[in-house]
């Protein structure tokens, strides 16, 4: 039963996010040069759309397995800090088979329709099972569009709880990532984005994902980090207990 859920979600894997390219890269070089980089006190983890669906379709690669990797290694170091700080996993999803959030028009339907109708309870909407969401701490919340903050309480959240900075990791670079990168940027949040936990499928990938990762962030600017800074700014950092 279960190698048939996992056949049936790469399918699903594959229609959502493209074809089987991948752009993944190790070595892209940090904006941050600061070798006593801190987050603060207030800042919260992103982790974007860690869901079946997207993660099925990099899985069986060298690259999509170095970026699990690395993503899981980041969500457990985060974990590990006493308290942990506010962690906010996106899944994509719809309240019924009818997909009542958005028009069959909408621009985002183009990347979700040969999905089907996912909803909460669908096995493709689920978090990846390498990555665990810690109980009574993290937060998953539904998204229906690339912005992770879509018709959600993402934003009230991270104002809820006094915010200033984010780090971002997910799937795709050039789709939630780089959406959400982009409008919490413009919400005046500062932003990391951690460039070993970010990949891209489809055509172009590699060539998209360096662009977005070496170009476009740092020319906003964003700050674009590896998770061996990510993970040393944790003991630097002090996340407020809510």
């Amino acid at each position: 039963m279960f190698k048939l859920i996992s056949l049936v979600v790469l399918a699903l894997a594959a229609a959502l996010v493209g074809s089987a390219e991948v752009g993944y890269s190790v070595t892209t070089p940090s904006t941050v040069t600061n070798s006593s980089l801190s987050f603060g006190s207030h800042y919260a983890v992103l982790n974007l759309d860690l869901i079946n669906a997207s993660v099925g379709s990099v899985n069986g690669t060298a690259q999509g397995q170095a970026w699990i990797k690395n993503t899981a290694k980041w969500i457990d170091a985060v974990h590990s800090q006493s308290p942990p700080p506010i962690s906010i996993f996106s899944r994509v999803y719809f309240s019924t088979h009818l997909l009542p959030e958005i028009s069959a028009n909408a621009p985002f339907m183009s990347t979700v329709a040969a999905v089907g109708n996912i909803t909460e309870s669908s096995v493709s909407s689920q978090i990846y099972p390498r990555f665990k969401l810690l109980p009574r701490y993290d937060v998953a919340l539904q998204k229906t569009r690339f912005f992770a903050g879509a018709d959600n309480a993402l934003v009230q959240i991270l104002r809820s709880q006094k915010i200033d900075t984010v780090i971002i990791s997910g799937i795709r670079t050039s789709g939630v990532v780089l959406s959400t990168a982009m409008r919490l940027f413009d919400l005046d949040f500062k932003v990391y984005v951690i460039a070993n936990n970010t990949i891209e499928t489809g055509d172009d990938a590699t060539a998209i994902n360096n662009v977005i990762l070496r170009g476009i962030l740092p020319k906003m600017p964003l700050d674009v980090i590896t998770i061996e800074q990510a993970i040393d700014a944790l003991s630097r950092s002090e996340a407020t207990y809510y």
